[in-house]
């Protein structure tokens, strides 16, 4: 085999195709950009500010933001109750202070649980109950009586802070649904390298993994874009090498930038691409055993990628070069090179562990390759070899 000389560019757009880019979301990036949140306040003189129940205030960063805050004018009530992946349950009543406090505007700070839980609440406190009534499928549609939201994130993996989406979780039923809405785009993101030092190793390798997984998806899918293809091809450039060292080195500013810049771009290519079947199958894994979404989705990659693989050969080559791969040789050794690359970093990263260490049962298997194919099929549909129920429970067997 010998040296290739250089990366291929992105492919260009061809003649006669169509595609639509969003890109909605300012983002004020660097170490201190808080500073600039009064900036998008716009006229708001009372902001709802929803966290998670503690790193943030550990952190120091809810007193920073609340002194902001008073210093510009603007009453503030704190929300500070909500879960991982918070539960519809704590939706309605964080909404029911955000109207009681008559809030105009929400801000979210915190990972992407508490980001999706402002966009949650800015919907909640503005429509008619119940919030799961508005999950895509449900029978209400999300409508520009929505709260403003700026997005201030503390994880680099979720891509929440540029996105339209946020995860709802019925424990009840033991289900995590979606609200996907373009009012649900942030006014304004925040990624600030001093706020991301928060994060533990374990949450930097989950959450910064999701972000890879987000961008490989969204290249590997049937629904992609020339834009969401540059953005998905930088991430995974950036996140294959810094991860491991972010996890190691928390505290290293210059790590934290550049996963920071990774999971931004990752989630706009997420905003323009479609996530594929390891999203799908994290989504029911997560909620019937509580696995972190993260590590949901590590567990099922491999399999997802051994499914899809002869649909999408050429662009698992392509991704093999981004990873580092500097040999010439055919797509089809170039696709093996991948496989075994991400076999080997997501144990490097800690991420390498079976369905089965996480206390999924051979027994369940088959009811949830049926949940996942009759909720998420947009999803599945959009992967390059679209999985049925007896494809999906071979995948799960498989991880």
């Amino acid at each position: 085999m010998k040296p290739a000389a250089m990366l291929p560019a992105s492919p260009l757009p061809k003649a006669g195709e169509q595609w639509t880019a969003s890109l909605r979301v300012p983002v004020e990036f660097g170490t201190d950009c808080l500073d600039r949140v009064m900036a998008y306040l716009n006229g708001a003189h009372r902001v709802l500010l929803v966290t998670g129940r503690t790193a943030m205030k550990a952190a120091g960063i809810t007193d920073r933001l609340s002194a902001g805050l008073q210093a510009a004018g603007v009453e503030t009530c704190i929300c500070d109750g909500l879960s991982a992946e918070p539960a519809h349950q704590e939706i309605t009543a964080a909404a029911q202070m955000a109207r009681t406090f008559r809030a105009q505007l929400v801000i979210g700070c915190g990972g992407g649980s508490a980001i999706d839980g402002a966009k949650a609440v800015a919907v909640a406190a503005t429509h008619p109950e119940p919030i799961m009534d508005y999950v895509v499928n449900g029978p209400r549609v999300i409508t520009s009586a929505t709260l403003p939201v700026l997005a201030i994130s503390s994880t680099s993996g979720t891509g929440s802070h540029v996105g339209r989406v946020s995860v709802l979780s019925d424990r009840e039923k033991r289900i995590k649904r979606a609200l996907i809405s373009d009012y649900l785009y942030p006014r304004a993101a925040f990624c600030d390298p001093l706020v991301l030092q928060t994060m533990t190793p374990e949450v930097t390798a989950s959450t910064g993994f999701d972000a890879f997984a987000q961008a490989m998806e969204g290249y590997l899918s049937r629904s992609e874009n020339p834009l969401g293809n540059l953005c998905a091809e930088r991430a995974m450039t950036i996140i294959f090498p810094t991860l491991p060292l972010a996890i190691a080195n928390g505290r290293n500013l210059d790590l934290r930038t550049a996963m920071a810049w990774a999971d931004t771009l990752a989630g706009i290519s997420l905003a323009t691409n479609a996530i594929i079947t390891p999203h799908a199958l994290s989504m029911v894994l997560g909620a019937r055993y509580g696995i972190t979404h993260g590590r949901a989705i590590a567990a099922v990659t491999l399999a997802c990628l051994r499914h899809s693989r002869s649909a999408v050969v050429r662009k698992m080559a392509q991704i093999a070069r981004l990873l580092g791969c500097r040999e010439s040789a055919s797509d089809e050794a170039m696709a093996s090179w991948t496989m075994t690359a991400l076999e080997g970093w997501l144990d490097q990263i800690g991420m390498k562990r079976s369905l089965r260490e996480y206390g999924v049962v051979e027994a369940d298997l088959e009811s949830i390759a049926q949940e996942v194919r009759t909720v998420f099929a947009l999803r599945l549909d959009a992967d390059p070899a679209p999985p049925n129920v007896a494809d999906l429970a071979r995948i799960l067997r498989e991880s």
